[in-house]
């Protein structure tokens, strides 16, 4: 009886560690999830507010005037957009049902600081030439917009359905567009200042809504050598760790701002990498590079995630990925 009585008392106290462990568990995921959710809702305002409060105000004072055109603030502007695409670049806290939501974000970010870049660039050049540049800025912009609305905020609500948070959604960031461009006047291509006609109505030969849309990874190299799906590429210690990614139009509409992004998965960390291609004609392809990733250890073999697109109303996304490993040999 005392054995049987030991047993028991043993056994309960298993269940209650076991169970006591699960439920820690399901907490720290929680709170992991609601903490990114917050963290990318005010990264996503924090860039809206630099928009609208701050470049808005600056660009409608040059439309108006070209010679009232305050270089320095358009540089502050250029590097607030910098930073906040950097800090969410170096964000190592992505809950992996959020990974696709976060390349969409990396990716939107990403447009605004290389147009905000332009635009500082160009401000201390001729009229006509920051005319164009801020043309191009504007559709830079709203093609982010279209990204937010379109593909990040889905995805995101996905997520939390998958990790049964869904009760969360009200965490996320409320979709604002970067600018309202109508106020820049006619000049900027506008389209509307409303969050639906600004987000998908950015409309140009570049977004034009086909029927049929798709974009496909065609080869994925590693310092030059091919990395076939479920292939490996065995590196020397005196490779270089370069992607080369080429990705194909397969249908008949053009596409701009085509998202890429590189996942490498070490045993020391996840590095993840994005890249932009900024235009893709009817039937034809473009190459990236992507580089900066850290090696392995020696010996190590890492899986590498490659992604192009997805794109809006994409007929067919299973070849937009492709998937491998790399080893890190002498």
């Amino acid at each position: 009886m005392t054995l049987l009585g030991s047993l028991t008392l043993l056994i309960f106290c298993f269940a209650i560690i076991f169970f006591g462990a699960r439920s820690c568990v399901s907490a720290q995921e929680a709170t992991q999830i609601r903490k990114y959710v917050t963290s990318a809702d005010s990264t996503l305002s924090d860039s809206a507010s630099v928009g609208n409060e701050d470049l808005q105000s600056t660009l409608a004072a040059a439309v108006e005037d070209p010679e009232s055109l305050d270089a320095a603030s358009v540089d502050r502007a250029s590097d607030a957009t910098r930073r906040g695409y950097q800090e969410a670049l170096r964000n190592l806290e992505v809950p992996s049902e959020f990974e696709d939501a976060h390349h969409y974000m990396i990716t939107a970010l990403g447009i605004r600081a290389d147009a905000t870049d332009a635009l500082a660039e160009a401000a201390g050049e001729d009229d006509e030439t920051f005319s164009e540049a801020l043309a191009s800025a504007i559709e830079d912009y709203k093609l982010s917009d279209v990204i937010v609305l379109d593909h990040y905020v889905p995805a995101s609500e996905e997520a939390l359905g998958e990790s049964g948070r869904g009760d969360d959604r009200g965490y996320l960031y409320e979709p604002e567009p970067f600018m309202d461009y109508e106020a820049l006047g006619p000049s900027t291509g506008s389209a509307g200042s409303t969050r639906s006609t600004t987000a998908r109505g950015a409309s140009s030969d570049s977004n034009s809504l086909g029927s049929s849309r798709d974009v496909g990874i065609s080869t994925v190299e590693v310092a030059g050598r091919p990395l076939y799906p479920g292939a490996d590429v065995t590196l020397s210690g005196s490779d270089e760790l370069i992607f080369s990614v080429t990705v194909t139009n397969l249908a008949g509409a053009v596409e701009a701002g085509v998202p890429v992004e590189i996942i490498l998965n070490t045993r020391a960390e996840r590095q993840a990498l994005p890249t932009t291609i900024e235009r893709l004609e009817p039937g034809g392809a473009s190459t990236v590079e992507v580089r900066g990733f850290r090696p392995g250890e020696f010996d190590e073999t890492a899986e590498v995630n490659v992604r192009a697109g997805p794109i809006r109303q994409e007929r067919n996304e299973q070849d937009n990925v492709l998937t491998g490993t790399v080893t890190f040999g002498l």
